[in-house]
């Protein structure tokens, strides 16, 4: 008895108070530079749900409600305090509430797309896979979090049978790096790096055929430069044509003219320098490469800058690769294609909405939205227009306008909004106006007892 009566004395005390109430103040000092240095999910997983955090912030509570006992029996003076301190808990459990059982996140779809899929901050690993090459079936997922659980300390694999992806290392910041280089897999298929050049252009570019996948073109405006494994037609454009022969492993080129047809062929090589007879363009051959792939690397950054992702680096069948965030990276064996997808999670709502038209206003003579809204059609609702002041509200879920997407001649085709469902609301709002009207009688039941005191005083004067 004596030890618990020693620890609710501590609990009570001004001295851990202040305790706790510094280091909450730190903590949220931590946060602020984590996130101003990095960005608010690294200062959220790192600081403000850490923890240290949950831990101080429980230790409040317990303290609030350790000072409640404290002043059993209850008065109508303890009005004010009791207010202020259920308030605070309240705040704090509907906060709880809408961390574990809310849904936060946001809905991207072009016009007349229908969907019912949120996109939330938790990352999934995805596998797909396919007999056939056309069908696939998931066949593996795992929810990952490698910034608070990083691979090389809690090691991630996924079996497939006979067959197992590996994550070998993630970099919370990378930057991008792609290459094509030699590929010693019978699968893959070739790549050509040209060079048209005259006086006034100068142009290179790398064409490459990946597995399945047909043909590559560089659209040149006036001219096309293609690699293809089929008969291409060139509808009456100029055109440079590498056609690969899957069986004998060659390729032939050919220069089409518009208007005399095919005006130049023969065996390509590396190395090869021929005039197009196009306004004096001659083609080189800088780089051949019979077997190919294309290479993605990432190089690790520190901190973020608006080029850099998150990375993985997996192993499949001996085989390394890496991919960023929020792509696909496909994987082959003699018998199956793999599908790995690495991503923010797909949440599924109980309802479709379809975007049936998207509209911006824009500042009188530029092209800077002013307003932008959209029209969803919801079954049960048909109808329905969300615009940046006037959210949709169906089923608990709140809708808002969030952004939109343009094409290349600023015509706007995809809509985005952000998706919320707080069941901690109530509570939330509940526990703040119970801290205010405790704050508020607490400064008036001061404020009378002052008013009355002088009142006293000056009647005995």
């Amino acid at each position: 008895m004596k030890f618990l009566e020693r620890l609710f004395k501590t609990l009570i005390s001004v001295k851990l108070a202040v305790v706790v109430i510094l280091m909450l103040g730190i903590l949220s000092a931590v946060g602020t530079i984590y996130e101003s240095k990095y960005d608010a999910e690294y200062a959220q997983k790192l600081v403000y749900h850490s923890p240290l955090m949950y831990f101080f912030m429980g230790l409040m509570c317990v303290q609030l409600i350790c000072v409640m006992i404290d002043r059993w029996p209850w008065k109508m003076r303890h009005a004010p305090f009791l207010l202020a301190h259920v308030g605070i808990i309240i705040t704090l459990a509907g906060s709880l509430v809408t961390r574990y059982v809310g849904l936060d996140g946001s809905m991207t779809f072009n016009i007349g797309q229908t969907t019912r899929h949120v996109t939330v901050s938790g990352r999934e690993l995805l596998v797909y896979a396919s007999f056939d090459g056309q069908k696939f079936t998931p066949v593996g997922s795992r929810s990952v979090d490698f910034l608070l659980e990083p691979p090389d300390k809690h090691p991630v694999a996924i079996q497939l049978g006979t067959d197992k992806i590996e994550v070998l290392d993630y970099y919370h910041y990378a930057y991008r790096k792609q290459e094509i280089v030699p590929s010693e897999s019978e699968f893959d298929g070739p790549a050509i790096r040209f060079q048209l050049q005259n006086d006034r252009v100068n142009v290179s570019r790398w064409l490459f055929l990946g597995r399945g996948q047909g043909k590559d073109i560089a659209d040149l405006g006036p001219a096309k430069v293609v690699l293809t494994d089929s008969p291409y037609k060139n509808m009456g454009l100029n055109a440079i044509v590498f056609n690969f022969d899957p069986n004998k492993k060659q390729i032939k080129y050919e220069i089409r003219s518009k208007e005399r047809g095919v005006s130049k062929k023969g065996d390509l090589e590396e190395g090869l320098s021929v005039e197009t007879g196009w306004m004096g363009l001659q083609l080189r051959i800088l780089r051949y490469i019979p077997t190919a792939k294309r290479e993605t690397t990432y190089e690790h950054r520190q901190y973020p800058t608006p080029q850099t992702v998150s990375a993985l680096k997996v192993k499949f069948n001996d085989e390394e690769h890496w991919m960023g965030a929020n792509t696909v990276l496909r994987l082959f064996t003699e018998t199956n294609v793999y599908v790995l997808s690495y991503g923010n999670k797909r949440v599924e709502l109980p309802f479709d909405l379809t975007l049936s038209d998207f509209r911006v206003g824009r500042y009188q003579g530029t092209m800077q939205a002013m307003s932008y809204e959209s029209d969803v059609l919801v079954k049960g609702l048909g109808k329905t227009t969300i615009s940046m002041n006037n959210p949709l509200k169906h089923q608990g879920f709140t809708f808002y306008q969030a952004s939109f997407q343009e094409d290349e001649s600023g015509k706007p085709v995809m809509s985005i909004l952000s998706v919320n469902q707080d069941p901690g609301r109530f509570w939330k709002y509940l526990g703040s106006l119970m801290v205010t009207l405790g704050a508020i009688l607490l400064f008036w039941e001061k404020s009378l007892k002052k008013w009355i005191k002088e009142g006293e005083q000056g009647d005995r004067a």
